[in-house]
């Protein structure tokens, strides 16, 4: 049976090995060290609380997102298409195993909604790729994700705030969540996300 669990330093050591010290998303520079993933976790952990969500099946790990304010994410200042809204969250990667990738994110993903407009957060930021139309499903939801599918982001209702290039910044208004119906309303939007993808086209910003 799955069971999904904060993403904190106590399981983090259910992550895979290339994300157990990664810190591409808390440095400007450095890709991954060790003390100061520590550092930063304890920071983020006494000011915010868990960063993301793990998904397990059992003793195998399915998938990870992460996410936080997005003041705790420097990289992001410095990406194409950035900065993220100060005030708002950011939801950096996702790490995804198994042979329903597109599955996982999507629980993943709907926990990560619901978590951040419980806290309170006005809105979700990722930042995104527009994708050709000849690159398969598969391909578009391989195991590491920093960069995620744009098209599939717009499914969920979130919206291109500026693009460089193929990378677009894409944000969510959690404020149309209501408190108190928020699995509701994540329901319908998972429904709507179920539906067939269709062909991917180029869409201008």
């Amino acid at each position: 049976m799955s069971r999904i669990l904060p993403l904190t330093g106590a399981t983090r050591s259910d992550l895979p090995a290339c994300c157990v010290d990664c810190v591409f998303w808390q440095h400007p520079r450095d890709v991954c060290d060790s003390r100061a993933k520590h550092r930063w976790m304890g920071g983020v952990e006494r000011s915010f609380g868990p960063w993301g969500r793990v998904v397990n099946d059992g003793a195998d790990l399915r998938g990870m997102i992460q996410y936080g304010p997005a003041p705790a994410f420097p990289r992001a200042r410095v990406l194409p298409a950035g900065p993220p809204a100060r005030g708002g969250a950011l939801i950096t990667c996702a790490y995804l195993e198994g042979v329903d990738r597109v599955g996982t994110f999507e629980r993943l993903l709907l926990e990560a909604l619901a978590d951040l407009k419980a806290r309170g957060l006005p809105s979700a930021d990722a930042f995104a790729l527009r994708y050709s139309d000849d690159v398969s499903l598969a391909e578009r939801f391989s195991a590491h994700q920093t960069l995620f599918d744009r098209s599939y982001l717009q499914r969920f209702g979130f919206q291109p705030v500026r693009a460089d290039g193929q990378v677009s910044l894409m944000r969510l208004d959690l404020g149309g969540l209501e408190p108190g119906r928020v699995p509701g309303a994540l329901s319908r939007l998972a429904s709507r996300v179920r539906a067939p993808l269709p062909a991917v086209r180029p869409e201008p910003v």
